[in-house]
């Protein structure tokens, strides 16, 4: 044993010579993870012992069960995953300089390896320790088996397909996913009920303390069954439900304001967002209730840039009829979404009119609150030239800024004329946020610097999960306005 310890002591000394043009902090985490794997060595074998033991202890409840050939199979996958450990960490003592990406990437594989092996091989010796567990506490575990039938025995289907097929009836679009929703649920109920009929015989025998192994090995398995079965069963019902209410949803997360403070010795990057959301209360008759949230948001360093021209601007759009997982994360000016084209003419929300000579979307009169929180009370009439150059730059994967020319200033985001109007009370412009453009300072002198933005619209930035996501960070759940919603019962209109 203490030459095993001389040998890694000399290891671990060469490995870190390797290292030596590395950072100091680096090479700490090497050595840290040198002196962790051992360690999970010893896990492993303490594990597989366990098992063997307890396999050993009541070879009638384990012989013949599948378990008793797959832990063995997941032990000896996790002894692999510690060998390719030790593998990258030797691969250290063969660095050359500081190849400090490539130390960072061996690092990370290894202790990723080591962490896998050691949550398998703990699982597999807990659950090995489950089972003699069950084997003598077998009241306890049939009174639970009882407890976990009954819930999916008493589980009601008839609201929650009450729900579903309204709401099939109100997005019909929407049906076969709902339908294959509701048919796995009805399955894990059915499963259910199958194994507590097919164990009737092994808990009569168990009840009365004559259980063979293979009764109570039978036993175990359909508990284990009738546990998952049941939280797929009550969390299935509570996301399909939830789902179902998504689809009266149409909401949008405009950008309001963006800050970079100091607090401490950290940097602290927040987004304001407005959340709008126009709830459908009766789709065939068309009656909606709009409300509002604005929250500050704290991002991440690469959320807060991936947005930084984009105040004022919807970074996120669901339309009504669709999931939350189907948003559009394109950024687009606050309110196109809602525009139909001028081939389709009218929607729901308004219509195209014909006034000078030019066509101009008009909202109708139940939605002019929804545009006034979209917009600010800076509201712009938007002509058709503008929504056509909006979708010609969604066609080709960009942002539309609503420049006419690529040397005129844009009129939304950060830098748009719009915005600078209508955000002028921002912290973002407060901090000197506006004179990043070019277009601040010369818009009456003629032509923008040559820092300015060119051309109509940006390509699309690679989208962050944490700026993107909707709801993401600190502040209050969606769904829960600090307003009461307000409502308007009109019928729409349809008119050209």
């Amino acid at each position: 044993m203490n030459v095993s310890r001389s040998c890694l002591a000399i290891a671990g000394a060469l490995l870190l010579a390797g290292c030596g043009g590395l950072p100091r902090s680096l090479r700490d985490e090497i050595a840290a993870e040198k002196d962790r794997l051992p360690q999970a060595e010893r896990q492993l074998r303490n594990a597989r012992q366990t098992v063997h033991d307890d396999m050993a202890h009541a070879p009638d409840l384990f012989a013949g069960t599948p378990v008793a050939t797959a832990w063995p199979a997941r032990l000896q996958s996790a002894e692999s995953a510690l060998d390719r450990a030790r593998n990258d960490l030797r691969q250290f003592d063969k660095l050359h300089g500081a190849d400090r990406a490539r130390a960072e990437q061996l690092l990370h594989d290894e202790r990723s390896l080591r962490e896998s092996a050691l949550r398998d091989s703990d699982a597999i010796a807990s659950e090995a320790n489950s089972w003699l567990d069950f084997q003598q506490n077998i009241p306890h575990y049939l009174a639970a088996m009882q407890h976990e039938y009954d819930r999916i025995h008493g589980a009601d289907p008839g609201p929650l397909s009450k729900t579903v097929a309204q709401a099939e009836q109100d997005w019909p679009a929407k049906k076969a996913v709902l339908d294959d929703r509701l048919a796995r649920l009805r399955q894990s109920s059915e499963g259910g009920e199958t194994q507590w009929r097919a164990t009737e015989q092994a808990r009569q025998d168990a009840a009365a303390g004559k259980a063979t192994g293979p009764e109570i090995a039978m036993l175990i398995q359909a508990n284990q069954t009738l546990v998952r079965d049941e939280a797929s069963l009550t969390q299935g019902a509570d996301e399909l439900r939830a789902s179902c209410g998504q689809l009266y949803d149409a909401w949008d997360k405009i950008l309001t304001d963006l800050d970079v403070a100091h607090r401490g010795g950290d940097t602290v990057y927040s987004e304001k967002l407005n959340i709008v959301r126009t709830h459908f209360v009766d789709v065939a008759a068309k009656q909606t209730q709009v409300s509002h949230d604005d929250r500050w948001v704290e991002v991440s360093p690469s959320a807060y840039r991936s947005v930084e021209n984009d105040l004022g601007m919807a970074i996120a759009h669901k339309d009504a009829g669709q999931f939350d997982s189907e948003a559009q994360t394109t950024v687009q000016p606050a309110g196109f979404a809602y525009i139909a084209s001028p081939a389709q003419g009218s929607n729901q929300y308004g219509y195209w009119s014909h006034s000078g000579g030019q066509s101009v979307w008009t909202f109708l009169p139940q939605y002019l609150i929804m545009r006034e929180l979209l917009w600010g009370h800076g509201y712009h009439p938007v002509y058709v030239n503008e929504y056509d150059g909006y979708q010609t730059a969604r066609r080709f994967g960009r942002t539309y800024y609503g420049q006419e020319t690529p040397s005129s200033p844009p009129k939304y985001g950060s830098h748009g004329t719009f915005t600078e109007q209508r955000y002028a009370g921002s912290r973002y412009v407060q901090s000197g946020g506006f004179k990043g453009s070019a277009y601040s300072s010369s818009r009456e002198s003629g032509a923008p610097s040559s820092s300015a933005r060119s051309g109509f619209s940006r390509p699309e930035a690679t989208e962050s999960s944490e700026g993107k996501r909707f709801g993401s960070g600190s502040g209050r759940r969606f769904g829960s306005p600090r307003s009461a919603p307000r409502s308007f019962g009109h019928s729409f209109g349809h008119r050209r």
